[in-house]
């Protein structure tokens, strides 16, 4: 059940690509394996007869820092090849002072929502569109909620989700074969990001915590671009495909956990996931596959009280 389906989510605008992003501290510590579960999916695919159809792919890149690196990522082993750049590399963008090269995974997720929709129906799932303006209204019907509202969670009563606004531009570049990732130097939080696919190249980005307008925003697509170009200069002629904007989910930490409502005289289970900022792609598997132990205890809890 839901108000918008793909191709209109948020999802489907994302860079589709593997990293652990936008993330709190507390976040990262308690996702470690939702990342790793994500990543093994990922790769099964990479290495699936539907990877060309679901535009997943491994993909190798640079990330630049305008400051000395003071200790590694706590994903730095679920990547492929991590390691410090040489002075030669670094040189190749002398503004910066360090940086790592790595291996992760990008999925075109606009092929593959649509993709995994169809998986659901064939397994006999049914779809319902429609908005709900509070939990309650789906109490009256179903004794289990999994509530996955995103953004969404905001307005069902946690006060603690907010979103972090992105603007993408989606170009053709089919040139463009590595990844990177580089300070702004116009502004402390959003980085500069390059993501080569097999249909399109994202350029990113913005991390603007607060800001709820979907609208695109010229100045935001000209530090995209002028950041981008910076890097490879001949983005600068690249045709531009889609620009795009959406609301990444956050709050302090993931959440995604079990409540029991007692609601018109009967115990009505939600199991909650959302919050996962910037990180969707990274999370999505791992998180579910939680998701699904917890419906699965909780059915199985429901059935013993009945005996």
């Amino acid at each position: 059940m839901a108000d918008k389906f793909s191709p209109n989510t948020c999802s489907d605008g994302s860079g589709g690509f593997w990293e652990p992003f936008l993330l709190s501290e507390e976040s990262l510590s308690q996702s470690n394996k939702w990342c790793q579960d994500t990543w093994d999916y990922l790769m099964n695919l990479v290495n699936s007869t539907t990877a060309a159809a679901l535009g997943v792919h491994t993909v190798s890149g640079y990330n630049f820092t305008g400051v000395n690196i003071p200790k590694d990522p706590p994903w730095k082993d679920q990547v492929l090849g991590y390691r410090r750049l040489s002075v030669k590399e670094i040189k190749l963008h002398p503004e910066n002072r360090d940086g790592v090269f790595y291996t992760t995974m990008m999925i075109n997720v606009k092929k593959y929502l649509p993709w995994l929709m169809t998986q659901f129906r064939i397994k006999n799932g049914k779809v319902i569109n429609r908005k709900i303006n509070s939990l309650e209204e789906v109490m009256t019907d179903y004794d289990l909620v999994v509530n996955c509202t995103g953004i969404g969670a905001y307005d069902l009563g946690d006060p603690s989700v907010y979103p972090v606004r992105g603007q993408v531009i989606r170009v053709k570049a089919p040139w463009v074969k590595h990844f990177y990732f580089d300070k702004d130097p116009s502004e402390t939080r959003n980085k500069i990001y390059i993501f080569p696919g097999k249909d399109f190249v994202v350029l990113g980005g913005t991390s603007q915590i607060g800001n709820w307008s979907t609208d695109v925003t010229e100045s935001d697509r000209k530090r995209i671009l002028d950041g981008c170009s910076r890097l490879i200069p001949s983005l600068r002629e690249a045709e531009v495909l889609e620009e795009w904007t959406g609301l990444r989910p956050s709050r302090p930490t993931i959440r995604l956990e079990k409540e029991d409502v007692c609601f018109n005289g009967r115990t009505v289970t939600i199991i909650h996931n959302y919050g996962h900022a910037g990180s969707g792609i990274t999370l999505f598997w791992g998180c579910a596959k939680v998701a699904t132990d917890l419906v699965t205890e909780s059915y199985r809890l429901k059935q013993q009280s009945k005996l």
